[in-house]
C-alpha cells in the first residue's frame, strides 16, 4: 500500500513548483524517486541521484536566513541554500525550497532517513540499513550509504569490512549495518541505550555531565575516557579516568558493576558527543560542514602530474616513540622508503622524500632494523637531525619549496600531496593507525622561525614566514580529511589495524592542550596528514612493526589510499599494489 502512494505522490508531484522559477534541475540526478512527507508539513526527497534533501516552503515573510535558522545546524549553511536553489537569495512563498541533508540540523537529518528508509532501524552496534530497489534493482551503493550515514563515501571500505562483503555490489532488500563509530554525530545521538555510543545527560551543583552505562566487558579507560573524550596518551587516559571515577562516586576503576552510571564532565567530552544545540557542538558541526564544501575533483590516471611529498617522522638523535628497543624513527622511515619504491615502480608521480639515512632510499630487507642516527633533512643544505624541533620545522619549509616550486612550474596546485608517516606511543589498550588532519581553526596567525641555522636554508630565504586565509585553512581541512579517510579505506582493504573511535583527528589532545603538528600547521601544501600506522606501547603492534611484511602491506596501503584520492582504485588498468617486498 505504501509503495502505491508514494508513487502517487511522486507523481503528483511534478504537478508542483520545486525551487525557484527558471532553476530547476531536470537532471537525473536531481529528480526525485522517491518524496515522503513529514509531520509539520516539510518533504523528504531521495533523489535519483541518490542524494537526500530536505524541501520546505518559507513562512509568510520568512527570509533565506529565518529559514536557514528553522532547519540548519549553522547559519553559514544559508549559502549552501541558496546555491541549491539557483542562487537566490529571496525565496518566493507557495515555492518548495531544496535544503541539503548535509547541513540539515540533527533532528531533521535524523526524520529524513526515518522517512526515507522506514526499514531502517538504530540498533547498539549502530544503524540497519535496508538496500532499496527501484524496478526490482538496487541503485544503492556502499558509497552512498558512507555519505549518507557517516557524512563521507570514503568510509565505504569500513562499512564493506564491517559487513564482511566481498564486493561493492548491494542487492534489494540486503541489510547493512553502519558501525556506531562512524555515524554522523546526529544518527550516533539516536542510537538505543544499549549503544556503546548512546549517552544520557545530567546536571548537578558542580554542572552539567553525560552519562554513559558501563556494558559487560568495558573498562573506564578505553570505553569511557577514550571513546567520549579523545585522549590517548597513557598519563592523560590514566588521570583522567580517576578524575571521572572520583566525578562518578566509583572508589576502584577496576571494579564497576555493570550498568552502573558513569558521569563526564561536559567540559571533557568531545563536540560531537555533546548534546545536540550546545555551542560547542554546533561550532564544530559547522567547521565540518564549511570543510565538507571542498573535496577532490582532480582526476589523475598513474598519478599522472602528481607529485608526492613523503615524510618520515623523527630520525636522526630524534628517535622518537621507543619501545622494548624499537625506535619510532627506524621503522616509519622504512615504510617511507617502501612507499617512495611503489610508487616510483607502479605510478607516474613525482616522488620527493623530505629525509633521507645514508647515502641513498634504500629498503633494507630485515625484519628488524639495524639502530641508526644518521637521519638528516634534505633542505639546502642538509640538516643532519641533532635537535628534534629544528628537524620537524625545516621539514615544513622544505615542503612549502616544493609545493611552490610545483605551482609556478604550471602544475595544478591540487595535484600536490603531503604525507608524514610516524608511529605512536599511546595507552596500551589501543592498537591500529590513526590520522592526524590540520584543523582550521589551529592554524591562525603568521608563524616562522629565525636564527642562523635556519637563515642559511634557501628554503627558508625563499618565504621565512607562513600564514592562510580563512579559506585556505578550510579548505585544506577539507581535502586532508578526505586523503587521510581514502588512506585509512586501504588500511581496511588490507585488514590492518585502525583506531576504532575518531580514525581521522583535527588536533593532538595532550594535558589539557589541543595543537595541530607543527609539520601540518605551518605546511603550504592544502592536502597533508600525519599518518599514526600503529601503537607502539601495545605489544601487538608492536611485534608487527618489526616485520617486513606488515610494513610493506602499510606502505601499499598508503600508496593506494593516494591513487583512490585522485580517482584510481588499485586494479585500474595496468596497476596493481603489490603487497609483497620486491
Amino acid at each position: 500500500m505504501r509503495q502505491t502512494l508514494v508513487a502517487l505522490v511522486a507523481v503528483l508531484s511534478c504537478l508542483f513548483v520545486v525551487g525557484p522559477p527558471g532553476s530547476a534541475d531536470n537532471s537525473e540526478a536531481s529528480r526525485a524517486a522517491l518524496r515522503v512527507h513529514l509531520p509539520d508539513g516539510t518533504v523528504a526527497v531521495l533523489t535519483e541521484g541518490q542524494n537526500l534533501f530536505l524541501e520546505a516552503s518559507p513562512r509568510r515573510g520568512e527570509g533565506l536566513l529565518s529559514f536557514n535558522r528553522r532547519f540548519c545546524s549553522t547559519e553559514d549553511a544559508a549559502t549552501q541554500v541558496a546555491a541549491e536553489n539557483g542562487g537566490s537569495e529571496r525565496l518566493k512563498a507557495g515555492i518548495r525550497y531544496r535544503v541539503p541533508f548535509a547541513v540539515l540540523n540533527s533532528d531533521y537529518q535524523v526524520q529524513v532517513v526515518r522517512a526515507l528508509f522506514e526499514d531502517d532501524r538504530a540498533v547498539a552496534e549502530g544503524w540497519q540499513h535496508r538496500v532499496h530497489s527501484a524496478n526490482g534493482q538496487s541503485r544503492e551503493s556502499l558509497w552512498h550509504l558512507a555519505e549518507w550515514f557517516t557524512g563521507q563515501g570514503e568510509n565505504y571500505g569500513a562499512i564493506r569490512k564491517n559487513n564482511r562483503l566481498t564486493d561493492d555490489d548491494l542487492t534489494p532488500g540486503q541489510v547493512i549495518l553502519i558501525p556506531a563509530n562512524l555515524l554522523r554525530p546526529s544518527l550516533r545521538s539516536a542510537l538505543p541505550p544499549g549503544s556503546p555510543y548512546h549517552l544520557e545527560y545530567g546536571a548537578d551543583q558542580k554542572g552539567e555531565f553525560a552519562i554513559y552505562r558501563l556494558k559487560p566487558g568495558e573498562a573506564l579507560y578505553s570505553s569511557v575516557v577514550v571513546r567520549f573524550t579523545g585522549r590517548v596518551f597513557a598519563e592523560d587516559v590514566n588521570a583522567l579516568a580517576q578524575e571521572v571515577a572520583a566525578g562518578s562516586g566509583i572508589p576502584d576503576v577496576t571494579d564497576i558493576a555493570i550498568g552502573y552510571e558513569v558521569r563526564i564532565p561536559f567540559k571533557l567530552l568531545l563536540p560531537e558527543y555533546l548534546p545536540a544545540g550546545h555551542p560547542e557542538r554546533q561550532a564544530y558541526e559547522q567547521g565540518l560542514m564549511a570543510s565538507a564544501q571542498f573535496s577532490n575533483v582532480v582526476r589523475a590516471s598513474r598519478l599522472s602530474g602528481v607529485t608526492v611529498v613523503l615524510d618520515a617522522g623523527h630520525g636522526g638523535k630524534d628517535v622518537g616513540a621507543s619501545v622494548s628497543g624499537v625506535w619510532e624513527s627506524l621503522y616509519v622511515y622504512d615504510i617511507m622508503v617502501r612507499a617512495m619504491r611503489i610508487l616510483e615502480t607502479n605510478t607516474a608521480a613525482t616522488v620527493i622524500a623530505t629525509t633521507q639515512d645514508g647515502s641513498a632510499h634504500s629498503v633494507i630487507e630485515r625484519d628488524q632494523l639495524p639502530y641508526s642516527k644518521s637521519h638528516r633533512v634534505l633542505s639546502t643544505p642538509n640538516y643532519q637531525i641533532e635537535d628534534s624541533r629544528i628537524g620537524v620545522h625545516l621539514r615544513w619549509y622544505l615542503a612549502n619549496s616544493i609545493y611552490r616550486q610545483a605551482v609556478e612550474q604550471g602544475g595544478d596546485p591540487d595535484k600536490v600531496v603531503f604525507v608524514s608517516i610516524h608511529a605512536d606511543s599511546l595507552h596500551s589498550s589501543l592498537r591500529g593507525a590513526m590520522v592526524y588532519i590540520p584543523g582550521a581553526r589551529y592554524r591562525t596567525g603568521t608563524y616562522g622561525k629565525s636564527g642562523a641555522v635556519y637563515a642559511s636554508r634557501r628554503e627558508v630565504k625563499e618565504r621565512p614566514q607562513v600564514s592562510y586565509s580563512n579559506r585556505e585553512r578550510v579548505k585544506s581541512e577539507g581535502l586532508s580529511r578526505e586523503l587521510a579517510a581514502n588512506i585509512l579505506g586501504a588500511f581496511h582493504e588490507r585488514s590492518l589495524a585502525v583506531h576504532p573511535d575518531k580514525p581521522v583527528r583535527e588536533k593532538v589532545i595532550r594535558k589539557r592542550r589541543a595543537w595541530v603538528p607543527a609539520v601540518l600547521r605551518y605546511n603550504a601544501i592544502p592536502a597533508e596528514v600525519l599518518l599514526e600506522v600503529c601503537n607502539l606501547a601495545n605489544s601487538q603492534d608492536r611485534r608487527l612493526m618489526q616485520t617486513m611484511a606488515y610494513r610493506q602491506q602499510v606502505a601499499a596501503a598508503i600508496v593506494s589510499g593516494i591513487l583512490s584520492y585522485y580517482g584510481q582504485a588499485e586494479g585500474d588498468g595496468e596497476y596493481r599494489v603489490s603487497a609483497a617486498s620486491r
